[in-house]
C-alpha cells in the first residue's frame, strides 16, 4: 500500500487503458472514498453514475466531443494554442470508449457549498483510484448537460466532470512533474 504522499506525487492522468475489468471490490472502494469526502454543512451532494455499457460509453463520446468541438470554437485562438502545445486534444476523447468504466461525477445545486464539495469528493476518488492501482483523469466536457438526459439525472444534478476507470495502457512522461517553488505559492499572514 502507498503512502498518501507518494500517491499525491506519483498520480498521472490516465488516456489508453487496458480492456481488462475493474474488480469490483476496488470500484466499491474508490466509491466509499468518494463518499468519505468533507462536504459542506454535512450534505454530501454528490452523485455518482457508473456507466460501463459499451453503447451508452459510445454515446457519451460522441456527445462530448460535439459539445468539446463547440467550447472549443468560441475560445480564443491563443488558448487554442496552447492546449495543442499542452499536447491536449481538443475534440477526440478515445478514452470514453476505451475505459472500461466510466465515473459520471454530479453536484445537487442549490447545497450549501455543493460545487466545492463535489470537487473535493472528485479529489478523494482520483486518490483512490491510484491506490487502488488503477489509472483515471478528470474530464469535464466544453457543454456537460447532455449527461443529465443521457443518463436520466434529474436537473436539480450539475454535471462535473467524467472520470475513466481501468488498468492503465501507458506510462505517462515525465515521472516527476515540474512544479512551482513553495516559495512562489505559500506566504505568511500576508501575500507578499
Amino acid at each position: 500500500m502507498k503512502d498518501l504522499y507518494r500517491i499525491m506525487r506519483d498520480r498521472r492522468s490516465i488516456r489508453k487503458y487496458k480492456p481488462d475489468p475493474v474488480p469490483a471490490e476496488a470500484l466499491t472502494t474508490i466509491l466509499s472514498a468518494g463518499g468519505l469526502a468533507p462536504s459542506g454543512a454535512n450534505r454530501q451532494p454528490w452523485l455518482y453514475v457508473v456507466v460501463d455499457d459499451p453503447a451508452v460509453k459510445r454515446e457519451i463520446r460522441r456527445l462530448s466531443e460535439e459539445a468539446d468541438a463547440r467550447w472549443n470554437a468560441e475560445q480564443p485562438a491563443g488558448f487554442r494554442s496552447w492546449l495543442r502545445q499542452q499536447d491536449i486534444a481538443e475534440n477526440a476523447k478515445p478514452f470514453l470508449e476505451a475505459a472500461p468504466l466510466l465515473l459520471c461525477v454530479f453536484g445537487r445545486t442549490g447545497e450549501p457549498y455543493w460545487l466545492e464539495s463535489t470537487w473535493i469528493s472528485v479529489s478523494y476518488l482520483l486518490l483512490a483510484t491510484e491506490e487502488q492501482g488503477l489509472g483515471t483523469l478528470t474530464y469535464t466536457p466544453g457543454y456537460p448537460g447532455f449527461l443529465n438526459v443521457l443518463l436520466e439525472v434529474p436537473e436539480s444534478f450539475s454535471p462535473q466532470a467524467i472520470l475513466p476507470l481501468g488498468y492503465a495502457d501507458e506510462v505517462p512522461e515525465p515521472k516527476v512533474r515540474p512544479g512551482r517553488e513553495l516559495a512562489t505559492y505559500v506566504h505568511k499572514n500576508q501575500f507578499r
